[in-house]
């Protein structure tokens, strides 16, 4: 049975949604029966959903069924739908699933409305002699006294990646680190939950959505609640916070990545899409919706440029450099450029300085070869100074997101060195902010976290010259040292960059990830960025005999068609420091990072000037209440 690509997507979300529903009898957001039976009906948003008073939202609800019951009803807290949002919802209809024995919907959606007050809302929904319902929380707005909030994100890093990077960075004497990374000496640390709405195993689309929404999404989805219609643009939105503080605050945003800037986790700042790959539509969502992100830095030009040009992957002619210069941004493409524009930093910046993700750190300080003619790239350390020199000219305030990208996409190809010499990178960026904002902005609050782990964990040390004058396997293993007899890895920094001056050491860590396809490993870095196994032309997968030929091999743990390491369900670290950084020293789910930066600012949508009132004893711009 063939199934078209986006139905599938549809059909597993819902599939998803319907086993979470059984699992809750009388509430959710869906329920199959029998033929006789009453048609099944999709909420969404989906039971437990919680909100911040006056956030935008759309609201569908969906009767699978070749027409609407004559007793079909839809109501909020016992009023009808209709009056309850002041607004009449707009019928549509399509079928998905099996191109053989498609599924009818009936669909009601009501664009862009609000909750306004705090408190418990119940849906409703009346379809053929059946009620579904689903409950959805206002969350009451507290005060808080931050002015502006920065969110460092490392995508995939875990603690075992995090432990690994300090070790190899600062170095271990006799059982004590040699030094600590910034974010280690943050105010609170915490761990959150990654699940998304459809899995237990997240992705970086719907993490790091549910960090700028407060709401799950399903895989691959940012910004929305995923419907079954075979449209992935129109499934029902959710307002994200750069948009809230936006509309209602005036203040500024920024993106700093090192991927390409429409990637999962930049786009899910303003993106809203039921599939993260629709990178033409990404690229020019702030435009389009007038959102006009004061900053956006990283890689991503093959979406900027005209379907004709050459290296574009636009599925339109719109040349988007041309169209962000007309929109008051200055346009960089370079690390020589970005520094000239910052001698008088510009009220809009776009940086965009490779055509695809930017090199990691390991191939434009050492292998730098491999940059081809992209040899001008800027450091994340500098990316994020010169966004926070532009974001912090908004006397309203600001919100900064800044991504590690590649920690995750090296991962995914088992490179352990490049990760942590991103991950070394990341902190760099993350002292050189806290440098700044105590001087500039110290009414900041800092997060530091990740949208989700990877298997990654040390678990001795490798004697390089016994390993490499090894003739098989067994000898090879031979020359990993574990306990005592791993001792400590040989990697130095003479020069204080918190690098080692070399990465061709004679005592490396042995670290292995517990997901991988068939591939060979020798714990030394490669010159080359590492490509693990590959794909035959018959669709197998085998280890790649390219990468690390004189490598142990690895029979390979999931299932035959994967070429790479997959993500885990492990909580991730949270760090925090400033004003609001109590709220993320505890286990959270990943939607409270969310409602952690609403309440440090004291945002309330509803409130004439976005703010908290101040119902105690003002004292300059904080308010303290009773």
């Amino acid at each position: 049975m063939r199934i078209n690509h986006l139905r599938q997507l549809a059909l597993s979300c819902i599939t998803a949604l319907l086993i979470w529903s059984t699992a809750l009898p009388g509430i959710g957001g869906i329920a199959f029966a029998a033929q006789s039976s009453p048609p099944p009906v999709l909420i969404l948003p989906v039971n437990n959903a919680q909100f911040l008073p006056g956030t935008y939202f759309d609201v569908r609800v969906e009767v699978h069924a070749e027409a609407l019951p004559q007793d079909f009803a839809v109501t909020v807290n016992g009023v009808d739908a209709n009056t309850f949002f002041g607004a009449r919802g707009k019928n549509e209809s399509w079928r998905f699933g099996p191109e053989d024995k498609p599924v009818p919907v009936q669909s009601v959606i009501w664009r862009k409305v609000m909750l306004r007050q705090p408190g418990e809302y119940k849906i409703e929904v009346t379809a053929g002699g059946r009620t579904t319902r689903v409950t959805w929380t206002v969350r009451q707005p507290q005060p808080g006294h931050a002015r502006n909030v920065i969110l460092f994100i490392a995508d995939g890093m875990s603690v075992p990646m995090l432990t690994a990077a300090r070790l190899v960075s600062r170095g271990n004497t006799q059982g004590k680190y040699n030094g600590y990374f910034a974010l280690d000496q943050m105010e609170e640390i915490g761990l959150i939950n990654t699940s998304g709405l459809d899995s237990i195993i997240t992705d970086s689309a719907n993490s790091a959505s549910a960090y700028n929404t407060g709401h799950k999404a399903a895989m691959n989805a940012m910004g929305t609640y995923p419907d079954t219609s075979p449209d992935t643009l129109d499934d029902p939105r959710v307002e994200t916070f750069a948009e809230i503080i936006k509309r209602v605050r005036n203040m500024a945003v920024g993106i700093v990545t090192t991927a390409d800037w429409t990637d999962a986790t930049p786009a899910a700042v303003f993106a809203h899409t039921r599939r993260r790959d629709e990178r033409s539509f990404i690229a020019a969502e702030p435009l389009d919706e007038k959102l006009f992100p004061e900053v956006i830095l990283g890689g991503g030009a093959r979406y900027m440029l005209p379907k004709s040009a050459s290296g574009s992957r636009r599925q339109d002619e719109r040349d988007l450099f041309a169209e962000y210069e007309k929109a008051g941004y200055t346009v960089v493409t370079t690390a020589t450029e970005l520094a000239e524009a910052m001698k008088s930093p510009p009220k809009r910046l776009l940086g965009i300085f490779h055509p695809a993700d930017m090199n990691v750190w390991l191939d434009r300080h050492v292998y730098t070869d491999n940059l081809k003619e992209f040899t001008d790239q800027p450091d994340l350390p500098e990316m994020t100074l010169a966004a926070l020199q532009v974001l912090n000219q908004n006397k309203n305030g600001w919100y900064l997101m800044v991504e590690a990208a590649s920690v995750d996409k090296q991962m995914h190809a088992l490179d352990a060195e490049r990760m942590i010499a991103d991950i070394i990178e990341f902190d760099n960026a993350i002292a050189a902010a806290l440098e700044w904002i105590s001087v500039h902005a110290p009414d900041t609050l800092v997060i530091v976290t990740a949208d989700h782990g990877h298997g990654y964990e040390v678990f001795g040390t490798v004697d390089v010259e016994a390993f490499n004058a090894a003739k098989d396997d067994m000898g090879r293993r031979n020359a990993i040292g574990v306990y005592d007899d791993a001792g400590f890895p040989t990697y130095e920094d003479k020069d204080g960059d918190f690098f080692p001056d070399t990465w061709v050491v004679t005592r490396t860590l042995a670290g292995l990830v517990n997901n991988h396809p068939d591939y060979t490993e020798d714990f030394q870095v490669s010159p080359v960025p590492r490509v693990p196994a590959i794909r035959q032309a018959d669709g197998t997968v085998i280890d790649n005999p390219d990468d690390d030929p004189n490598g142990i091999f690895l029979s390979g743990t999931l299932s035959m068609g994967n070429t790479l390491g997959v993500h885990t369900l492990q909580d991730v670290p949270v760090f925090a420091s400033g004003p609001g950084a109590a709220y993320f020293g505890r286990v959270m789910d990943n939607t409270e990072v969310f409602f952690g930066m609403a309440y440090a600012i004291g945002l309330d949508p509803m409130a004439s000037d976005g703010k908290v009132a101040c119902t105690g004893i003002r004292f300059g711009s904080r308010c303290y209440h009773r």
